[in-house]
């Protein structure tokens, strides 16, 4: 077994490789974000003149709308280049109150408690103890959001049968509201459910296919995966991938 170094090494490196391909920031209140952040808020959740913790933030998509409402967001993640991208967009936004952090979740520490803990999608809230390290940070109230279902993507299902792989069950949301019940912890649980559709280039398509591929432990063949990303190629020359999802925003206020 791997050291927790070694462990975070890898996350690292994962997640620096997918930075490459990985969705930014977009404007407009079209977005999947925008609507999940009025979930939150039409659910009792002020982010208003509030300081906010951002645990997995990725390229920050969600710390930048955040931080436009926020007195301050700490932003957390172990990869390194999905903090420069945040960085990178927040310089060209001229948004300044936003500090990043890059740590996995188990080693990350701060002298403060926070208004409102968020943390979307992040396979770094697994455990109990990362699950208490939440309620740890928190002053206020927790928002959390995770699978309860696989994500059946159109583009990976023939890439999976043809490795023999078996899509792994996301069930994340209700790990969590399993948690909150033993610990007789009140929450509101918001379902989800819709279908990310996602343009990309060929370059970055095949890209993703064989990260995703490795991660399951395959070895794939980037000619096989290059022919069968064909498939998906629009009238406008572009490579469409979608994604049946179905979600679930937790919130809670700490005790």
């Amino acid at each position: 077994m791997g050291t927790v170094d070694e462990k975070q090494q890898k996350q690292r490196e994962f997640w620096n490789a997918r930075s490459r391909t990985f969705p930014r920031f977009e404007e407009g209140d079209h977005t999947y974000e925008a609507k999940m952040l009025r979930h939150a808020m039409e659910n009792g959740v002020d982010f208003t003149n509030k300081r906010i913790l951002d645990v997995g933030c990725g390229s920050g998509m969600y710390t930048l709308r955040l931080a436009r409402m926020a007195e301050h967001v700490t932003a957390v993640d172990v990869s390194d280049e999905m903090l420069r991208l945040l960085r990178e967009d927040a310089a060209a936004m001229s948004i300044t109150n936003i500090t990043t952090a890059c740590s996995g979740w188990d080693d990350f520490s701060a002298d403060e408690r926070f208004d409102v803990v968020f943390a979307s999608m992040t396979p770094a809230i697994e455990s109990d103890a990362s699950r208490e390290k939440l309620m740890q940070y928190a002053a206020d109230k927790v928002v959390f959001m995770g699978f309860s279902d696989r994500m059946l993507s159109n583009v990976m299902q023939g890439l999976h049968e043809h490795y023999g792989i078996a899509p792994k069950i996301f069930n994340n949301a209700q790990d969590m509201r399993t948690w909150l019940d033993r610990k007789g912890m009140p929450y509101t649980a918001i379902p989800v459910k819709g279908q990310w559709v996602v343009a990309k280039s060929r370059e970055d398509l095949v890209d993703v296919c064989l990260a995703t591929l490795r991660e399951y432990g395959a070895e794939p063949d980037q000619r096989f995966v290059e022919a069968h990303v064909e498939a998906f190629k629009d009238e406008q020359g572009q490579y469409v991938e979608r994604t049946d999802y179905v979600v679930e925003m937790i919130i809670w206020q700490k005790r």
